[in-house]
């Protein structure tokens, strides 16, 4: 428990700066991954990227049904 606390409290105190931050997403390549998703058909892009999420979940519904 004390761990734990002592953990959260120097995780808060810590400074937010660039160094910790997701390299990723200021990228060129982000960059261009925003520009296609956002795109002039963003409804269709935002379906194809979330129909995988739906289908996982049936399957995993599924295969808990299905085993012991």
């Amino acid at each position: 428990m004390r761990n734990s606390l002592r953990i959260i409290a120097v995780a808060t105190a810590l400074p937010s700066c660039p160094l910790w931050a997701c390299t990723l997403c200021h990228s060129r390549i982000a960059e261009e991954v925003r520009a296609i998703v956002l795109a002039h058909d963003f409804w269709s892009n935002i379906a194809a990227l979330l129909l995988p999420f739906p289908i996982f979940g049936a399957a995993i519904l599924f295969v808990r049904r299905i085993a012991p």
